[in-house]
């Protein structure tokens, strides 16, 4: 039940002047139906919005406390996914009405300044004849104050609900982000090199580097870093190194442990001493483990592979490597890492950057692996067209080669190349769940920046400016004093991730990256976690979508294209991209999409159109 107009222009103090109130609306037949219990709740409603706003705010921090455990358990359970969408949804609904509300209290105060810079006698005038105008004022703050308020109320309700469900999932808060609900693989040296192809150029460098004579200027131990986005081929070209005939040969004592995450000090120590005498340490205690390992390498030239490390906190790295110090010169400790950040914090000597693998290693791969004749004509061709989906990169087409040795027939080959690649489980779930780590150890605010890169279409050419005026459009860069710097942090951090690649950067400016790029399959999993959110559709595909759930559409509409006016519909929309569109669409558009933060009309009809109409 709804109360609008007068009762709030009233002021009543008291529940009798209500009902009084209520007794002379109901004479002009307005509010026949409403009772005074009726009346009680929704005033109580309305003056404590205040509050309310505080309570949802309150109320949405402590489940967003479980999203990192829900996030990560998303891919494994059905259930947790639909209960995130659900969240997210709610999420973005409160956003809208705490938008609302901001913004009616803002013109409130506008409202306020103007009154007090009118003239005094117009004051006096006010004060003493109370006009319809000042009347109809205060009943649309009340109207929407109402609106607000019922709003504020049905969004509690669900988020007590989901706060509910929650509890029955059991969901964990993370107070240590290391924390991971999906074990990573454990990797050993072990390699079988006849089933390797490609990175012969990158594993003749870092042999190179391995073999290099230490002198005693050079910093020991001396750190050679491994970096590169997850399926890469990090681990298998430090196994490559580790398993080489010269290599083997150098050094008097090689040691390999996966690291992964969380880093464990105690653990990778033990992993140390293990691999050196062939039997685990009785002893737990860190002091006791790093002096034992400095004892066994004491003036020994070591090598050392530290695989999949994730760690940057020098907290973590400093007292195994003042032990690893006690090595001869000329050791080398190699480390695989995702993150830049690792490498750096390390204090690497030298670093190679993995890059994508060339189309032709990759049907090598495939072919390999699907034990496949790589010059067999009749599969050839379809098979060098299913590899040259995995963008170059190794585990992809490891993973498909053994999808496609499983399949082997002309037919079922063409049926998956013909299909989208990541409907296929296995390629999907092996591919993206590296990639999957990655995003977890991002924030909840980085995330967002990550996922919103789903708007713009493979292979674009991303200006870092873009997107940090983009992130703040949208909220995701924190306070209004430092949005665009707190931007440029979360633009470096996902470079640091290796989420980024193909850098331009500005000579003039320290080498700042101005543009980048994002790997295919990068791109293709942020758009698998953002299912029903993000959409790039053309007029053919407008009716197959679910408009509702929209928050960011990419419209591609050729030229002649009647505007799809089911466009309005999408209430809820945050972005509209118009890309390679010169369709001229109609003003009364924004009318509708009363929630946008972001708009970008570079390739549109609309400054053309507007002039148009504005002349006439």
């Amino acid at each position: 039940m709804h109360i609008y107009g007068s009762l709030a222009l009233r002021k009543c103090s008291s529940f009798n002047s209500i009902q009084q109130s209520l007794t002379e609306r109901n004479k002009h037949q307005m509010f026949a139906s409403i009772t005074f219990q009726e009346a009680e709740q929704e005033i109580r409603l309305v003056i404590g919005v205040d509050e309310e706003v505080r309570k949802l705010e309150g109320n949405l921090r402590t489940i967003q406390a479980v999203l990192d455990d829900a996030e990560k358990r998303q891919l494994k359970e059905e259930a947790v996914k639909l209960w995130l969408k659900r969240l997210k949804d709610v999420s973005y609904e409160m956003d809208d009405v705490l938008d609302e509300w901001n913004t009616a209290m803002i013109k409130s105060e506008i409202e306020k300044q103007e009154k007090a810079e009118s003239s005094p006698i117009l004051k006096k005038v006010c004060s003493f004849i109370p006009s319809s105008s000042c009347c109809f004022r205060q009943f649309k703050k009340l109207g929407l104050r109402h609106g607000i308020a019922h709003k504020i109320k049905e969004l509690s309700e669900n988020l007590d609900e989901l706060r509910k469900e929650s509890d029955r999932f059991g969901f964990r808060i993370y107070l240590n982000r290391d924390t991971e609900a999906v074990a990573r693989p454990k990797t050993t040296s072990l390699i079988d090199v006849s089933k390797i192809c490609g990175r012969d150029k990158e594993r003749n460098e870092l042999v190179s580097n391995l073999l290099g004579k230490g002198s005693q200027e050079e910093k020991s131990p001396h750190v050679i870093s491994l970096i590169g986005m997850g399926g890469m081929g990090k681990t298998t070209l430090a196994q490559l190194a580790y398993n080489d005939v010269d290599v083997q040969a150098h050094f008097e004592t090689l040691i390999w442990v996966c690291v992964s995450n969380p880093f464990d000090q105690i653990r990778v120590a033990k992993a140390i001493i293990e691999s050196i005498v062939d039997q685990p340490p009785d002893n737990t205690e860190l002091q006791n483990l790093v002096n034992r390992i400095c004892d066994l390498i004491r003036g020994k030239k070591f090598f050392l592979v530290l695989d999949d490390v994730w760690s940057e906190k020098p907290n973590d790295w400093e007292p195994l490597v003042l032990a690893l110090k006690c090595g001869a010169q000329g050791s080398r400790i190699l480390i695989t890492t995702c993150k830049e950040g690792v490498a750096k914090m390390v204090n690497s000597a030298y670093t190679i950057n993995l890059d994508v693998l060339s189309d032709e290693d990759s049907w090598l791969i495939c072919s390999l692996v699907a034990s496949v004749d790589k010059d067999d004509e009749q599969l050839g061709k379809l098979g060098r067209g299913l590899a040259n989906k995995c963008k170059g990169l190794p585990l992809a087409a490891k993973i498909l080669g053994s999808v496609m040795g499983g399949q082997r027939s002309r037919q079922k080959w063409k049926n998956i190349l013909d299909s989208n690649l990541w409907e296929l489980e296995d390629v999907q779930n092996g591919v993206l769940g590296p990639l999957l780590y990655s995003y977890n150890e991002l924030s909840s605010a980085i995330k967002q920046c990550f996922l919103y890169c789903a708007n713009f279409p493979k292979n674009y050419l991303f200006s870092r400016n873009e997107l940090v005026y983009q992130w703040m459009a949208q909220g995701y860069s924190g306070s209004k004093y430092d949005m665009e710097d707190m931007g440029e942090r979360h633009f470096e951090k996902l470079v640091m991730h290796s989420f980024f690649q193909d850098f331009e950067k500005d000579d003039n400016d320290d080498d700042k990256i101005i543009r980048c790029k994002m790997h295919d399959i990068v791109h293709d999993f942020a758009l698998t976690m953002t299912t029903n959110e993000c959409f790039t559709i053309d007029v053919d595909k407008v009716l197959g979508i679910e408009l509702k759930s929209a928050r960011h559409l990419t419209l591609e509409l050729k030229k002649k294209t009647q505007f799809p006016v089911s466009i309005y519909n999408a209430k809820n929309l945050r972005t509209l991209f118009f890309r390679d569109s010169s369709i001229v669409f109609p003003l009364d558009l924004f009318q509708h999409l009363t929630c946008l933060r972001s708009l970008n009309l570079e390739y549109s009809a609309f400054e053309k159109n507007f002039q148009m109409k504005w002349k006439n």
